[in-house]
């Protein structure tokens, strides 16, 4: 995901968040069908009067004004996009601890387990060090 696609992502309620990463099988379908939105939280998002919307197609960051859902993923409305195959791929590739961390951040009863998750599940996943070679 580009650091946008990954802005517009932590636009969505912690436990969304934490749904997506670790069944988005199940979560992209309910986010799509309940054709959610609304002001963005993000500042210049916000001050440009911009606007969270979902799509049949997935979510995007867009002007006001698409009443009747008629927009594509290429219209040039769209600040920034992100497919629920997008979605399903960024899930996909995440390191099993943390979906499982997720999982278990999202069944909690406190925020702030969620909002932590959502923060390490965020963070860039690091590499494994390789071993240095020398060349002689």
């Amino acid at each position: 995901m580009t650091p946008d696609q990954l802005r517009l992502l932590t636009e969505l309620h912690p436990r969304q968040i934490l749904g997506l990463a670790d069944a988005p099988d199940y979560w992209c379908p309910q986010l799509r069908d309940t054709r959610g939105g609304g002001t963005p939280t993000d500042p210049e998002w916000r001050a440009a009067g911009l606007w969270r919307k979902t799509y049949s197609w997935g979510i995007a960051i867009t002007t006001p004004g698409d009443h009747m859902d008629e927009r594509g993923i290429r219209a040039p409305e769209h600040a920034v996009t992100l497919t629920w195959q997008q979605i399903t791929a960024w899930s996909e590739s995440l390191p099993e601890e943390r979906r499982a961390a997720a999982r278990r951040a999202r069944m909690s009863i406190h925020t702030t387990d969620e909002n932590d998750a959502v923060t390490e599940l965020l963070a860039p996943i690091e590499s494994t060090p390789r071993a240095e070679l020398t060349l002689f």
